[in-house]
């Protein structure tokens, strides 16, 4: 009997590390899929195929669902493999969020009360949000693993400027001076968000980072939780100081008060809701914040989570679990 395959779609011809553990526990054959090396009129690939044991370069019959790991916005690859397969048989649509487009579509869901206020960038928003908060982040609207998450704050009629430390790198004496030593830094689309001080444990502000994927039923669940420690001289979490276990670092922020279960909720939730405006998703993170009151606020969602990652909470059955749980899904997806 043949085992089945689930498709690994990917814009590299190269071996996709991290599941073969996972595809020889279920007994099932990865096959890496590259848009060139695929032979639309017979439903065949020419792809790298891991059997269990090694990978080996050899023709397959298209598999009957893909765990699509382009970075970017939906290929058009994807659409027209579903042409074949079937419509939603590839999962992660997107795997590169726009920030503001995320915000828009949690907005327009439950989740709105949830969100710090935010905006694109322009000089006008930005007078508008120092009037208002008196100090506010300004990012990338696509991700940059936190290299440009900057801080801005008015004080005194002065303007600071912060690159990822409490320090400030500038101080201006206007706003027209703040927007040309902001516009110096930029080089793409940013946003503006409300600045949310954030609570501390063991000194430092922490985040927490929900995981939520599907598994063989099709439906969303958290299979890993965990928080991000930030280093003692920066006010994001992006560059961390340490990874620990979101039950540790909330319990010390807020003995006697299980959040975690509230935080679960609001993940799924917000999968829902971005799945539901975006297409056939199957993973992605939810980060938090927790400000010093208790008060839960939804920062970003990340669509290409980084499951290595969890390695640093140091459970390797978690760590088991998250990588296997896109082909269980992708396993559903076939038989279905």
């Amino acid at each position: 009997m043949n085992k089945a395959q689930i498709g690994l779609l990917s814009p590299f011809f190269q071996p996709i590390t991290g599941y073969e553990e996972s595809a020889r526990d279920l007994g099932v054959d990865l096959v890496l899929v590259t848009a060139r090396r695929i032979d639309w009129q017979n439903h065949e690939v020419q792809g790298l195929i891991y059997n269990g044991q090694e990978w080996e370069e050899k023709t397959a019959p298209l598999p009957r669902s893909f765990y699509n790991r382009y970075y970017g916005p939906k290929p058009k690859v994807v659409s027209r493999l579903e042409t074949i397969i079937g419509k939603n048989k590839v999962f992660n649509h997107i795997t590169r969020f726009d920030k503001w487009t995320i915000h828009q579509i949690l907005a327009n869901s439950d989740l709105k009360a949830y969100l710090p206020v935010s905006a694109p960038y322009s000089p006008e928003s930005l007078s508008r949000f120092l009037q208002r908060f008196k100090q506010a982040i300004v990012k990338p609207a696509k991700g940059q693993l936190g290299t440009q998450v900057l801080l801005v704050r008015e004080e005194q009629g002065n303007y600071y400027l912060h690159h990822g430390t409490k320090s400030p790198i500038a101080r201006f004496r206007s706003t027209e001076d703040l927007v040309s030593g902001l516009e110096s830094l930029m080089n793409r689309d940013f946003i503006i968000q409300e600045f949310i001080p954030l609570a501390t444990a063991a000194g430092r502000v922490f985040d927490v980072r929900c995981l939520v994927q599907k598994g063989n039923n099709g439906l969303w669940e958290v299979t890993g939780m965990l928080s991000r420690l930030a280093l003692s001289y920066s006010y994001i979490t992006n560059v961390s100081h340490a990874i620990c276990s979101a039950e540790e670092a909330v319990g010390q922020a807020f003995p006697g008060i299980d959040l975690l279960p509230r935080l679960v909720e609001l993940s799924i939730q917000a999968a829902q809701a971005a799945e539901t405006s975006l297409g056939s998703l199957g993973e992605l993170s939810v980060d938090f914040g927790l400000d010093q009151l208790g008060a839960i606020w939804i920062i970003e969602l990340n669509a290409k989570p980084m499951k290595s990652t969890f390695c640093e909470v140091g459970n390797s059955r978690l760590l088991s679990e998250i990588y296997r749980q896109p082909l269980r899904y992708a396993l559903y997806l076939a038989s279905t």
